[in-house]
């Protein structure tokens, strides 16, 4: 076909594309109707949620038709790509950086102030001081929340999220565990809690723990409420610097880590753990643990449908002598980008859904749902204090056919929420966050003291923290010149490429260039245009910013290289990244080599050799999930059957996934199952390979071994290659 006709019919199929997208068949809105994006954490609305929503429309159409000057609000959300609003916003922030998010975005409360730091969110304050003047009957007021909610979404004096929802800590206890260990009531001091964990702990005639009392971090209980209950702060009130290391926190640390010491360590807790299951089977349920931490969503949850056959209870969680019992709070809000199109729209729903009428609209909501699943329906907790008590009144207190154990959960709860904490508010929560597990697990596990474990994470934290109060200064980039320099590197690229092949054929017409090769040039032309605009652009774009500081949101400022100075020398996990990466290289290696074995065995001519090769490669399509549920069966290290079929010959398996010695050997060993994939590219290179060229070197006195070194494996040299190059991209990735 010729240049001109592939190039017509090109832009044929392209028209065709373009008109048949469908984006073209898309109903506009009526006029005078403002449509309000929305932004849930899980996709789409649906459920009361959108039941609240559908009913906010339907109050705008009425009040258009009374008062036509007043817009008719529709509401519209679509599906969530990212892996988490908290530990990865990506798409959250390059929405807000483009000018295109959403105009009401549903975010964890702990994290709006970190956002909220760099310009990603809206202040609300103007919004609720106008409500008030107006008297607006749905105005909402922070006197009406729970102290701990409402100031969890402030930031530097303003108000940057309308709290929606709230969730607290208390101790669940198995009640007839308890009686049976001579216990009547459940601990209320740590040396109670400590003495009963042990106590209440039980093993089998192999010293493998059946039974747990009590685990300081199983449940919904990190290192955070146990510094808050010994006094500790984790920031202090000037919000400028990080007190990780507070000397309450380091005992409380140590604390912790005494229990796991006396339940025998906390690798053999974590490997007990890791046969826990959920729902009917939940650990507590089934009374593997007698005690632990955890949020208010457990009522809600395993235990409303499946909690009746046990004889529990919850009571306030256990505090050093002499301290009142507290809790502590997460939550999620209503907030609004700081780049979105429609702010006082979208200010008209986050009021909407905050009013007591949409609360009962998704409370009534959420029971029918429930009840037509024929399962018990326990209300979510709420940060507005009136509707709170108002809805568990209506539907827990007042419900005589509820299981009284639940309405005294709900009570118990309930009565800590004034008396609640929350996650410090901060431009580095997420990292603070990170860092005082990292603390913890580095204490519990042994591999630093509690101390030291706390000031390096304080170190840590304390860095970031500097830097997002006195960001660095250096000069912001051009971006023009980011454009300039592509383009003289392609025309750079493009020059040399035809002057080094011009040279090669020395005076023969250029063998890329000749008329022959029009048409080929034409069909590599998508996939040219295509690298140049998406791939090569982004690879120029990641060498310029590694050397900016930059969030996103912020134009990028040029430091030289003080990113690569940080990462080499002030950053523990990019050396241990790549001691994994290194180590897990070793992987692909064994992994040619049992697949090239497996190869060589099922080209002998045997019967029924197809079949067997059906079986090897039947590993490498299994779903990766299923294969990832059914190798982390075994290796557990209580019930797995490679720890089991090692006990028949006397010995005894190590923690393997729970054990980071074994962890990356566990990797490897799981990814030589998958050995089938490389055998099939194998047996192709194998059945390649003409018998003349074994037939000689027998001829030769060649041995097998000898046949397999100077014969099979030079002409399988592009098949290693091969090999080796995906096997090496897939242990980078």
């Amino acid at each position: 076909m010729s240049a001109w006709k592939m190039a017509l019919l090109s832009a044929v199929l392209v028209t065709a594309l373009w008109w048949l997208a469908p984006t073209r068949s898309m109903t506009p809105s009526a006029p005078g109707t403002v449509e309000i994006s929305f932004m849930g954490p899980g996709g789409p609305l649906s459920g009361a949620t959108e039941d609240a929503v559908r009913a906010f429309e339907e109050e705008s159409r009425q009040a258009h038709a009374l008062d036509p000057s007043k817009p008719v609000y529709r509401v519209v959300s679509g599906q969530n790509a990212s892996r988490g609003q908290t530990e990865d916003p990506t798409r959250f922030l390059v929405s807000v950086a483009g000018g295109m998010p959403p105009d009401v975005i549903h975010f964890d409360r702990y994290a709006v102030s970190e956002w909220a730091a760099r310009g990603a969110f809206t202040p609300l304050d103007e919004f609720l001081a106008r409500d008030k003047v107006a008297g607006h009957a749905d105005a909402i007021r922070a006197e009406d929340y729970y102290p701990a909610c409402w100031d969890e979404a402030m930031f530097a004096g303003q108000v940057y999220g309308i709290p929606n929802s709230v969730d607290n800590r208390a101790l669940f206890y198995n009640k007839d565990l308890l009686q049976r260990a001579g216990y009547a009531v459940p601990p209320k001091t740590w040396d109670e809690l400590a003495a009963m964990a042990g106590k209440l702990t039980e093993r089998d005639a192999n010293g493998r723990i059946v039974r747990l009392g009590f685990v300081p971090n199983y449940g919904n209980s990190w290192l955070y409420i146990y510094g808050w209950m010994n006094g500790g702060e984790f920031l202090r009130a000037d919000g400028r610097h990080c007190t990780l290391n507070d000397p309450r926190i380091v005992a409380a640390l140590s604390w912790m880590t005494g229990i796991y010491d006396q339940l025998g360590g906390a690798q053999a807790v974590a490997a007990f753990q890791s046969s826990f299951q959920g729902g009917e089977l939940d650990p507590f349920i089934a009374g593997k643990i007698v005690m632990k931490i955890d949020g208010f969503w457990r009522i809600s949850g395993d235990l409303a449908q499946h909690g009746h056959l046990v004889n529990w209870g919850v009571a306030p969680p256990p505090m050093p002598a002499g301290r009142a019992p507290i809790s502590w709070v997460g939550g999620w809000c209503y907030a609004i980008p700081s780049t979105a199109k429609n702010k006082a729209a979208a200010w008209e729903l986050i009021r909407f859904l905050s009013s007591s009428r949409a609360q009962l609209i998704m409370a009534e909501s959420e029971r029918q749902t429930r009840q037509s699943q024929g399962r018990v329906y326990i209300p979510t907790q709420k940060p507005n204090r009136a509707f709170n008590e108002q809805q568990f009144d209506q539907y827990v207190f007042q419900n005589p056919a509820l299981d009284p154990k639940l309405r005294a959960a709900v009570a118990t709860f309930n009565d800590l929420l004034p008396a609640s904490r929350y996650r410090p508010v901060t431009p580095v929560g997420q990292l603070l966050w990170n860092q005082h597990i990292s603390a913890m697990e580095n204490a519990i596990f042994h591999k630093l003291t509690p101390q030291a474990a706390l000031d390096r994470a304080t170190e840590i934290v304390q860095r970031d923290l500097d830097r997002a109060l006195a960001p660095p200064t250096g000069k912001p980039v051009r971006w023009s010149i980011f454009f300039v320099l592509y383009a003289v590197i392609l025309v750079v690229t493009a020059v040399t490429v035809y002057w080094w092949d011009r040279k090669r054929v020395e005076g023969v017409r250029s063998a890329y260039f000749r008329s022959q090769w029009r048409g080929g040039w034409l069909c590599a032309a998508p996939w040219i245009i295509g690298f140049i605009v998406f791939t090569g652009g982004p690879i120029l774009f990641s060498i310029i910013i590694s050397f900016c500081d930059y969030d996103i949101l912020n134009p990028a400022r040029f430091i030289g290289a003080g990113n690569y100075t940080w990462m080499f020398t002030r950053d523990p996990l990019f050396w241990k990244s790549l001691a994994n990466t290194v180590y897990m290289v070793l992987g692909v290696p064994l992994g040619m080599a049992l697949s090239l074995a497996i190869a060589l065995l099922l080209t002998l001519k045997v019967r029924g050799v197809a079949v067997w090769r059906t079986f090897f490669y039947l590993p490498a399509i299994v779903p990766a999930v299923a294969s990832a549920i059914l190798w982390i069966w075994i290796f557990n290290p209580q019930a797995g059957l490679l720890n089991s079929a090692l006990a028949a010959f006397g010995l005894t398996g190590p923690n393997w996934l729970q054990d980071e010695n074994t962890s990356k050997p566990a990797l490897i060993l799981m990814g030589l199952w998958g050995a089938g994939g490389g055998m099939i590219i194998w047996i192709a290179g194998l059945k390649g390979i003409s018998e003349t060229y074994y037939e000689a070197a027998a001829l030769d006195g060649a041995t097998t071994w000898q046949k397999f070194r100077h014969v099979t494996l030079p002409l399988l040299s592009p098949y290693i290659f091969f090999n080796a190059i995906m096997g090496l991209i897939g242990v980078f990735q």
